[in-house]
C-alpha cells in the first residue's frame, strides 16, 4: 500500500502517490482507534453501569465495611429525570450494627443514572422510616449501595427486603433481632 500526499506545485495543489509504503499494522491501529472512539460516543451510555451482584442483604453486608440502623432525615437536590429521585439523602445513625462508624449522621450519595448505585427514591426511602444499610466505608459522605441488596426496611421488629435471585423481585421478611445478631457476628 502506498500513501497519498497533497503537494503544492506552481500550478496549484496536486494529489500524488508517494513511494513510501504505509505498514498494514499502522493502518489497523488507526482504524481500531477510530472505531473505539465511535463506539464510546455512540454506545457509552449503554455501558455506563455494569457490575456483578453482591447478592442478598446478608451476603452484601458480609462484604461491606459496616452496617447501620438509620433513620431517613432529608434529601439532597432533586434529579432532573425523576419526580421522586434525589442526588442524596441524609440519615441519622440510630445504631452501628457492624463496623466502626463514628458519625451521628451521614450522607448517602444516590445514583444520578449511570454509577451502579441505589437510587434515592422518596417512594421507598420516606422521611422518618428506618432501614438497615450496608456501607462502603466509614466516611461521613459515601456512595449508597449498588450491585446487590444494600438495604432492608425496618417495620415493627421485622426487616423487609426484595430478593432478585430469580430475576423477579420476591419480597421477604426476617425477624429484626435475629438478623442483627447474625450481622454483628460477621
Amino acid at each position: 500500500m502506498y500513501t497519498q500526499r497533497l503537494l503544492m506545485t506552481q500550478s496549484g495543489p496536486s494529489l500524488r502517490l508517494i513511494d513510501k509504503p504505509v505498514e498494514v499494522s499502522t493502518m489497523i491501529n488507526r482504524i481500531l482507534a477510530i472505531l473505539s472512539i465511535f463506539f464510546i460516543f455512540c454506545f457509552g451510555d449503554a455501558l455506563a453501569c455494569s457490575c456483578l451482584s453482591k447478592g442478598n442483604f446478608i451476603d452484601y453486608a458480609s462484604q461491606s465495611k459496616g452496617v447501620i440502623r438509620a433513620r431517613i432525615v432529608s434529601y439532597g437536590d432533586r434529579l432532573s429525570h425523576g419526580e421522586t429521585l434525589f442526588e442524596s439523602m441524609s440519615v441519622d445513625v440510630v445504631s452501628v450494627v457492624k463496623g466502626n462508624l463514628s458519625f451521628e449522621s451521614i450522607v448517602l450519595l444516590g445514583d444520578p443514572g449511570h454509577l451502579c448505585r441505589e437510587y434515592v427514591d422518596s417512594r421507598h426511602f420516606k422521611i422518618g422510616k428506618e432501614f438497615l444499610i450496608a456501607l462502603h466505608g466509614d466516611e461521613a459522605v459515601q456512595p449508597f449501595g449498588g450491585c446487590g441488596e444494600a438495604w432492608l426496611e425496618i417495620d415493627s421488629g421485622v426487616a423487609k427486603g426484595r430478593d432478585w435471585a430469580s430475576g423477579e423481585p420476591r419480597e421477604y421478611s426476617l425477624p429484626l433481632q435475629d438478623l442483627l445478631e447474625t450481622l454483628s457476628q460477621d
